[in-house]
């Protein structure tokens, strides 16, 4: 989900729950009530190697980095409040290695042994409430291809979303899904889900988020459309494939844009991204993901979801 990020200075929030990005704390028990019936259930391809952990583990294993005139230089801990100048790096692998390189990852991760788990906030603006759950994956190894060619998009972390959307007597409406640049929504009767859960399935190394199996085409509303023509002039078919796999079903953890104190990181978590086609350099993409305070699904809770295309 990169590219979301909103460089915006964070304003400080110091309860659970709040009413609206930047707005006034609301820690009334029916909201924390709804932000736990609705923690989503995740379904993973078959394929997938990665799971949504806690942020902990790749944290231990970073280094904190700021960009110099001869590159990036090794900064002092610990991870501040702002640093939009800054950027977190897992020392013990390269995303530069691309799809090869999830095995590295994977392997850093178990080092650190947790159960999966969803961070939780809820927002309170006009007439609806944004039930909103960030999921955190180590690494980004998209490909078209199963298994995986000389065709791949990269990144080092991966923050995904899913939002439900209430009206104010905790009844759903919508269901928001993030999506490579953006997101989809659907009418809550339309959603597939277990009792009052929302069943999410998840794209193959993109982590992007669907409704349903199957293989989905990448769309230009959500990905820059000249990847998805360089895919095809390949002759790759450019979609994400969501499968019935693993049934994750994540444990709650609540947050606000300022506790626990990762979440006022305004720097990028991870290394830059890279894609590689046949025959060709690697070329490099850009940075790695903000977290969750600095997208616009937490910016402009609501009314960002609902501006997302019918899915």
């Amino acid at each position: 989900m990169r590219w979301l990020a909103l460089l915006a200075t964070l304003q400080a929030a110091t309860l659970l729950f709040v009413t609206a990005a930047g707005g006034t704390a609301d820690a009334t028990p029916p909201l924390g009530r709804l932000l736990s019936r609705h923690v989503p259930i995740l379904v993973l391809h078959p394929a997938e190697q990665l799971r949504p952990v806690p942020v902990e583990g790749f944290l231990s294993d970073s280094d904190l980095l700021r960009k110099a005139g001869s590159g990036w230089e090794k900064v002092p801990g610990p991870l501040p409040s702002g640093g939009a100048d800054l950027r977190l790096d897992q020392r013990l692998c390269r995303a530069q290695d691309g799809v090869v390189a999830t095995s590295c990852y994977v392997s850093a991760q178990a080092a650190h042994p947790s159960g999966p788990v969803v961070y939780g906030a809820a927002f309170r603006a006009r007439n609806r409430i944004d039930l909103q759950y960030w999921i955190w994956y180590p690494y980004n190894a998209y490909s078209p291809t199963i298994p995986p060619g000389e065709i791949w998009q990269v990144h080092e972390g991966d923050w995904e979303a899913v939002s439900v959307i209430l009206d104010l007597q905790g009844n759903p409406l919508v269901l928001g899904l993030s999506r490579h640049s953006e997101g989809a929504q659907r009418v809550w009767p339309k959603v597939k889900r277990r009792g009052l859960r929302p069943l999410v399935h998840v794209g193959l190394g993109s982590h992007a988020n669907f409704f349903a199996p199957g293989a989905h085409r990448l769309d230009s509303r959500f990905v820059e459309p000249a990847l998805i023509s360089v895919i095809e002039a390949y002759g790759a078919s450019p979609v994400d494939y969501a499968g019935n796999g693993r049934v994750v079903r994540p444990r709650l953890v609540p947050v606000t844009a300022a506790k626990p104190s990762w979440m006022a990181f305004a720097g990028s978590w991870g290394e830059d991204g890279y894609v590689h086609f046949p025959g060709n350099e690697t070329i490099m993409t850009g940075a790695g993901p903000r977290g969750p305070a600095f997208h616009e699904q937490w910016q402009r809770p609501v009314r960002e979801v609902l501006s997302w295309p019918r899915g």
